[in-house]
């Protein structure tokens, strides 16, 4: 093939009438010659492969953010959905005195019993009475 052949061929591919088969073999051709003629149409083909390749590197990043957003939700999911299954009775278990305690009656009233007990205005020193003290 000649050189004219070529020059026509890059013609017809800044028009956009090449065909895929006519694209393919010209490239292939620009990257064999080293004909100062093509310098130019080897530099603009050039320049679309490097596009090229950065929208492909750029789709691969999309993807790649789709799949770790899409695997973050499902973790989300997980975890909220096991929070909302039913979950057994709750229970009363109480440990004092080395035994065990399973009665719910029981284990209220000791912990009222307890509540009281660290609550009443009876026991305990009085903190103003301290603090006057402290300070007199």
């Amino acid at each position: 093939m000649t050189q004219d052949y070529w020059k026509s061929l890059i013609e017809k591919y800044f028009e956009a009438e090449t065909t895929p088969e006519e694209e393919l073999a010209l490239r292939e051709f620009l990257a064999s010659t080293d004909d100062p003629a093509f310098d130019e149409a080897r530099a603009v083909l050039g320049y679309f492969s490097a596009q090229r390749g950065r929208r492909a590197a750029r789709s691969r990043v999309r993807t790649l953010t789709g799949f770790v957003a899409a695997a973050a939700c499902i973790a989300l999911v997980a975890v909220f959905g096991h929070s909302l299954l039913p979950r057994p009775d709750d229970a009363c278990i109480m440990y004092a005195y080395g035994e065990k305690s399973t009665d719910t009656q029981v284990v209220l009233d000791e912990v009222n019993n307890t509540l009281t007990t660290l609550f009443s205005d009876s026991q305990g020193p009085d903190v103003a009475a301290q603090l006057t003290e402290l300070f007199n």
